[in-house]
């Protein structure tokens, strides 16, 4: 029988779905594929024979009686990518559940900033980085991202955590994200000293093996058959140490994002019931300040 997510965690980029993935996945009851971000959705070919094949061949190792996830941090990078949730709701039909994870918005942006100088898609000085492209912003725009999956899914079936909030408590957040999907919660499965996907520690390809990669063989074919720790091992006998932390965004620029985030982030208090966003404007200057001290 062929098998399709009963679940998504569609992000957001550096707020833990990796932890959040590796947590779950301790959980007996419930499938991931090996390939944490196989991100199907953010392609039209997922709605032709063939890819949805594709798709579906991800999910052939779980047992009938678990529940099938995926995760992948491409669903809310609106406007880079966009269509995922139309084509979730398509493909998957109306009775998916969504998990979003969102992040103080300036942190965020600058775990995303790193990530991307040390991949060597963007330069050290992250003042000027952010102002030139829209996408860290976007991404941190959170209401802006979770409403074409609450406009096709419903408010119900989508159901937001905050990072600060897994952080402080990896058990009790594992346990109500299995329980909103539908699965037994496990927590005493999870580790909760477990560090997955951080930045500092994360090996970085060069030359050919950046090549090797990117390229569609292996993103395509190799890379869905490899299980996470696997390609963590394998990426780090091959690639060098990744660079230090670049200096944080100055006080201007900090004042720069909030404010080009604070429509957005009052429509985000919205959508979760809140009075006011999670998160202080000097939130944002304390993980400036932690950024700059590591």
């Amino acid at each position: 029988m062929s098998r399709l997510p009963d679940f998504l965690i569609i992000g957001a980029m550096k707020a833990g779905t990796s932890s959040l993935y590796r947590d779950l996945l301790t959980n007996p009851a419930v499938f991931f594929p090996a390939d944490k971000e196989p991100g199907n959705l953010t392609d039209d070919r997922v709605l032709t024979e063939v890819g949805r094949r594709e798709y579906e061949r991800l999910f052939r190792g779980a047992s009938e009686g678990q529940i099938c996830g995926e995760a992948s941090t491409t669903y809310t990078k609106e406007p880079d990518l966009s269509g995922a949730a139309t084509r979730a709701r398509e493909v998957l039909g109306p009775n998916a559940k969504i998990v979003y994870l969102v992040r103080e918005p300036v942190g965020r942006i600058i775990s995303q900033h790193y990530h991307e100088y040390r991949e060597g898609l963007v330069g050290e000085n992250i003042d000027e980085e952010v102002r030139r492209h829209g996408r860290y912003v976007a991404t941190s725009s959170y209401a802006m991202q979770v409403t074409p999956w609450i406009e096709a899914f419903g408010a119900d079936r989508v159901e937001m955590f905050l990072f600060e909030t897994y952080v402080g408590d990896r058990v009790a957040t594992v346990e109500a994200v299995s329980r909103f999907i539908g699965a037994p919660p496990r927590g005493e499965l999870v580790d909760p000293d477990g560090r997955y996907n951080r930045g500092e520690e994360a090996a970085v390809p060069t030359g050919f093996w950046q090549a090797f990669y990117q390229n569609t063989f292996y993103r395509r074919l190799l890379r869905p058959l490899l299980p996470l720790d696997t390609r963590a091992f394998l990426r780090n006998l091959v690639a060098p140490k990744p660079p230090p932390r670049p200096a944080p965004p100055s006080r201007t620029t900090i004042e720069h994002l909030l404010e080009k985030l604070s429509d957005d982030s009052a429509r985000l208090a919205s959508l979760m019931g809140r009075s006011a966003p999670p998160w202080r404007p000097e939130d944002a200057l304390k993980h400036a300040r932690e950024a700059k001290g590591r």
